[in-house]
């Protein structure tokens, strides 16, 4: 079976790539993507990245990443709860797996191990993830 994955990245006039990093390899996740083409191509994965500036909101600059019409925030919320399975009083779980942070220039920018967004990824590709409501605060 044929899959897609489309990456449409919303931002602010004045950004030239999304503000997203690993924070254990530190590629940004333009460069997480560009190892990954060769594994989209072997495996026929059709692969697409959009992008489309759009106005602040509310005065604050826009940083948002949707993978196949999901939220890159939503998708690494839901790999990052696989990785909290420890449930007994004596194990703390690990938290902030990813975070957003205000970065350069204002721009809110989304960090997370590079296995998350690996996840978050591998999330977009099936078919029941269904994204949260967009919160436009």
């Amino acid at each position: 079976m044929e899959k897609t994955l489309t990456i449409l990245w919303n931002h602010s006039a004045d950004q030239v790539e999304p503000c997203l990093f690993c924070t254990d390899t530190r590629k940004t996740f333009l460069e997480l993507l560009e190892d990954l083409l060769p594994v989209f191509r072997e495996e026929g994965i059709h692969f697409t990245f959009q992008e489309e500036m759009v106005c602040h909101k509310k005065g604050r600059k826009v940083n948002d990443v949707r993978l196949n019409g999901i939220s890159l925030s939503h998708l690494l919320s839901r790999a990052a709860e696989g990785e909290e399975y420890c449930h007994t009083s004596q194990c703390m779980p690990i938290r902030n797996l990813s975070q957003i942070l205000p970065g350069p220039d204002g721009i809110l920018c989304g960090e997370a191990p590079e296995i998350l967004f690996r996840k978050a990824i591998l999330l977009a590709l099936e078919d029941q993830i269904i994204d949260e409501p967009v919160d436009d605060r």
